[in-house]
């Protein structure tokens, strides 16, 4: 019956994929399989000394590190991350988030992880855009994982513009003490997965690493769907 009423809304409501624009088949969801298949996966899952791990040496000490996939300038992925960040396509966060954790696992990526956070969006910005992206993706990898996802413990204090056109130096600085973890939190003594949409510098993770281990998170680690490149 379900398939049916879907056949019927396909036909007149045809969904498409969010990379290619092709016409999804049945079994396909938001992305057809030739852009799953070719998406430019970045295999940090199976490698601890990888690129993104790199960004946080020195800075604060990360257990584990992923993204799914790479994106550049003007690449399709790019602006499927556009789509999932602004233009209101929250559940294909959901969905990426569930099929990263569902290969990362192969890899024992999630293993010890007591908690999922969302990197938090201030009140403003959230209100404004109507969902946090991040938290989205999260939801898809507590589906998937069956680890517990947290939110409103690790709280944004600061509301920050864009810095999509900053440098390393500027991002760090914006983003220094911009998060806190609440008194008396849960997270206390335990090993959170921080989730974000996008890494480029690092500079947002590790400021939220940052304020979890200074309230006493005992480990971090991250993961988020796209990589800079």
């Amino acid at each position: 019956m379900r398939r049916w009423l879907r056949d019927i809304a396909d036909f007149f409501f045809p969904r498409t994929c969010r990379v290619c624009g092709r016409v999804l088949l049945h079994h396909e969801e938001f992305l057809c399989m030739q852009c799953m298949l070719d998406m430019p996966r970045t295999a940090f899952d199976s490698a601890p000394d990888n690129a993104m791990a790199q960004l946080f040496y020195g800075k604060v000490y990360v257990e584990r590190a992923m993204a799914y996939f790479y994106f550049a300038k003007g690449s399709d992925y790019r602006r499927l991350i556009h789509r999932i960040k602004y233009n209101g396509e929250k559940e294909c966060g959901r969905y990426l988030g569930m099929m990263m954790a569902r290969e990362a696992c192969t890899q024992h990526f999630f293993d010890g992880i007591d908690f999922i956070v969302p990197v938090p969006l201030h009140y403003f910005k959230e209100l404004k855009r109507g969902y946090n992206q991040s938290e989205w993706i999260a939801q898809g990898i507590a589906q998937e994982t069956g680890i517990p996802l947290c939110t409103g413990e690790l709280v944004s204090r600061r509301h920050r513009v864009s810095q999509t056109h900053k440098g390393i130096y500027d991002r760090y600085l914006a983003t220094r003490e911009a998060f806190e973890l609440l008194p008396d939190s849960e997270l206390v003594g335990s090993h959170v997965l921080i989730v974000d949409d996008v890494v480029t510098t690092g500079a947002t993770l590790a400021a939220c690493a940052e304020a979890l281990l200074a309230g006493g998170v005992r480990q971090v680690s991250m993961a988020t769907l796209a990589a800079a490149k």
